[in-house]
């Protein structure tokens, strides 16, 4: 049977977070690390490869010596990519496994399924293709499990359906690989992603040209094509190309077969490392059909010294067969055998596999076959002893009465169980609201002491200087003045403090940005930044998390004696993450878990918005506070007024 050399399309996914270029602090922290990864994605894209490298594994060492188990997640996602595309398998298996136990560890479940899809892929490319079903079905399993999905987890299911395709295409399922990637299409056409249906067509394409259905081989590779011009994606060209020249051989169109195979070389250099060789393998085929063995070996020749770095063991033995024929025509009978060996090497232990799967099967079937037999007997020895059931009907009468007596008490357990859940419940709820309400008191208690100690004392020096009769003096008018100015100024502070209106009117990240800079004093330099698209949040949310923000920045200002300070927040999809830190002089941070009730206010809110939080302080090591919320569920789940007021 007649191999041919096609590229398909594989999906790798590492961790899809936006972090856009941001301002460099003073020291090294969490935010190099992003910063990092992407200056090596940025330099990846545009071919320099070594610099790339150099990025990722910078990204990497600093992730590992701050002990951050999100960067490290994120590195590991990403230096995968990097790896897979550079055709260095083995190093790109270990990236994928320190990605699942990094998400085992996090309990992302979602990143857990981008790194069995990953490993599987790895596999794939080294011909252990039961390791690589093994892995993607894993994947496969957890999309399945989300019981509301999100477009992302359509995403995520689109893309493990494709590569699942790819797989059985390489195991010669045909039928079952044009199955999954047409269930991949028709996933990305209700998202409306037109590069997603462009990458699922790939393998639509392979599998009709395998079924030699060329006809709609050509036609769906002429919309592959359009695809990838009209989106400028160089490799989304460059596979169709690929794939349409292979379609022409086989209708012996050789020509137009060689002139678009010219067209994919042009497009090489602009395109990843891996797809000169399916070109080289392509004209040498071309040449073969066309009974000019030459050229065909030339070309072969050039194809194989690629071959071995940059194709998986799948492909090898499609290039192998092909060149061991033209081998054999040329009269080089010693190079022929030595290839139809190799071939013959690969495809033995793929099929040993396939083999192994097939005998699987068959002991799933004998297992099921013993249980029927079994049951058969059981059924036959109750048939047998039917007659002294009789005897024991007195028995089987106080049994099923005792059975009824249980099932009242597992009834009645229940019940209180049930119980004991809504008592529970009432009394969390009252644990919200009663710290809702100590946020209130602590509020009205901090703006009574503002008014107290700030504007009460300027209005008092203000009367005195009136009382003293120095009105007639330009000066003392002029001072009189500045000090009414003062404590206006002080009530539209405690007036922003108490109803921020940049929240409700503005926008939250407009409103962090105003606190902030309204709060900043010589002496501590306070930077805010924002990274990605922050989701759109209601406005109790909003207001809840600002209240979090200005408590948690102002502790700073009057306790840290911080030099330095951030506030960051992180837009990914539906999640928004916060990180508050600075580099004042900490504090022990079991010993305020006991008397701290702003600790205890934090936590209250947390949970009122179902996110987690995490702080790490130590005397003299500074402080920081990480949030990170899911608006998907706050949304759902918050319910508290605009005007309730919570500390700050």
């Amino acid at each position: 049977m007649e191999m041919i050399l096609t590229i398909r399309y594989l999906t790798i996914l590492c961790l899809f977070t936006p972090f856009g270029a941001t301002a460099q602090v003073a020291k090294p922290d969490t935010l190099q690390v992003f910063q990092l990864i992407d200056a090596a994605r940025e330099k990846q894209q545009q071919g320099l490869t070594d610099a790339a490298e150099y990025d990722f594994q910078q990204a990497g060492e600093l992730a590992k010596q701050l002990d951050f188990d999100r960067g490290l997640l994120m590195y590991a996602g990403h230096y995968c990519v990097f790896l897979y595309e550079q055709v260095r398998y083995e190093e790109a298996t270990a990236m994928a496994h320190m990605q699942l136990e990094i998400s085992k560890r996090l309990n992302d479940i979602q990143r857990m399924g981008y790194a069995y899809n990953n490993m599987s892929l790895q596999y794939q490319a080294q011909g252990k293709l039961q390791q690589a079903a093994e892995s993607l079905m894993k994947a496969l399993e957890i999309s399945a499990a989300v019981q509301k999905p999100s477009i992302r987890d359509f995403s995520d299911r689109r893309k493990y359906y494709n590569n699942l395709s790819s797989l059985l295409l390489d195991m010669d399922d045909v039928g079952k690989g044009r199955e999954y990637a047409l269930k991949a299409l028709e996933i990305a056409e209700q998202l409306k992603d037109t590069l997603a249906m462009g990458k699922s067509l790939v393998n639509i394409v392979v599998a009709e040209a395998m079924a030699n259905n060329l006809t709609a081989a050509e036609q769906h590779g002429g919309q592959l094509l359009e695809i990838g011009q009209s989106l400028g994606d160089v490799q989304t060209e460059l596979t169709a190309y690929i794939n349409l020249s292979d379609i022409y051989r086989r209708q012996n169109r050789y020509s137009l077969a060689l002139e678009t195979y010219q067209k994919a070389l042009a497009l090489i250099e602009k395109a990843p490392p891996g797809n000169e060789v399916y070109i080289l393998s392509g004209i040498s085929s071309v040449y073969k059909d066309m009974a000019r063995y030459a050229p065909a070996n030339s070309y072969f020749n050039k194809a194989r010294a690629l071959a071995e770095e940059e194709l998986t063991k799948p492909k090898l033995i499609e290039l192998y067969l092909s060149g061991a024929e033209i081998k054999e025509r040329i009269g080089a009978y010693h190079e022929a055998l030595l290839l139809r060996k190799q071939y013959e090497q690969i495809n033995d232990s793929l099929r040993n596999q396939e083999i192994h799967n097939t005998l699987q099967e068959l002991e799933v079937k004998y297992r099921a076959a013993e249980k029927e037999k079994a049951l058969a007997e059981r059924d036959l020895k109750i048939s047998e002893q039917h007659s002294k059931l009789e005897q024991l009907k007195k028995w089987i009468v106080l049994a099923v009465a005792l059975v009824v007596i249980l099932t009242i008490l597992l009834i009645f357990r229940r019940l209180i169980t049930q119980q004991k859940r809504k008592t529970a419940a009432s009394e969390q709820a009252n644990r919200l609201l009663e710290a809702q309400l100590k946020g209130e008191e602590t509020e009205r208690a901090r703006t009574a002491r503002e008014l107290h100690d700030g504007v009460a004392s300027i209005l008092s020096a203000a009367k005195l200087h009136i009382n003293a009769g120095n009105c007639e003096n330009a000066a003392s008018n002029t001072l009189i003045g500045e000090l009414i100015e003062t404590a206006v100024q002080e009530i539209r502070n405690i007036s922003h403090n108490l109803a921020p209106e940049t929240v409700l009117n503005d926008g939250f990240p407009q409103a962090v940005q105003e606190f902030c800079r309204r709060v900043n004093r010589p002496g501590t330099q306070l930077e805010c930044y924002l990274v990605g698209e922050l989701p759109k949040l209601d406005e109790s949310t909003e207001l809840i998390l600002y209240r979090v923000i200005q408590e948690a920045v102002t502790n700073t200002m009057k306790h840290a004696e911080a030099t330095e300070s951030i506030v960051q927040l992180v837009g990914n999809g539906t999640r928004l993450s916060i990180t508050i830190e600075d580099n004042g002089k900490g504090f022990d941070l079991q010993q305020l878990k006991q008397t701290g009730i702003g600790l205890q206010n934090l936590s209250s809110r947390m949970m009122l918005l179902r996110g987690s939080h995490e702080i790490r302080s130590a005397p003299g090591n500074g402080t920081s506070i990480y949030i990170e919320i899911d608006t998907a569920h706050t949304a759902q789940q918050t319910q508290v007024t605009p005007e309730m007021r919570y500390p700050g």
